[in-house]
């Protein structure tokens, strides 16, 4: 499995969340572990943190992947699945943004590439 420390700190919530992580990755080409541990934060509910905050600068050129508590309940199949498919997101560029808005046929295609992505690693 690889090391957390590949994050440099930008796997942030709880052992459960970050081991998790570190499984779906480990089962990724070097490539795809190399770009997602340099340019992606992954958050979670923490153990010892009601909350925590980041600066803009911690998160320039940056992508954010938010699991929750939720989906943290779910098996440890559906975890992971669901981890492949958000980095399936990143990897293949897919936009997501808060300031533009995507039609459901560009929702639709980028969600079904994302799965597609999740189960060519196997999940």
């Amino acid at each position: 499995m690889i090391s957390q420390s590949l994050f440099s700190g930008k796997l942030v919530g709880n052992r459960r969340m970050k081991k998790h992580v570190l499984e779906v990755l480990s089962q990724m080409d070097e490539k795809v572990i190399s770009f997602i541990t340099k340019k992606c934060w992954f958050f979670a509910s923490m153990e010892d943190a009601w909350a925590f905050t980041f600066t803009g600068n911690d998160l320039k050129n940056q992508h954010l992947i938010f699991l929750s508590d939720e989906l943290l309940e779910e098996s440890p199949e559906q975890i992971r699945y669901t981890i492949a498919h958000e980095i399936g997101h990143v990897v293949l560029g897919h936009r997501n943004s808060v300031l533009e808005m995507q039609t459901k046929k560009e929702i639709k295609k980028q969600e079904m590439e994302a799965d597609k992505f999740a189960r060519g690693w196997g999940f």
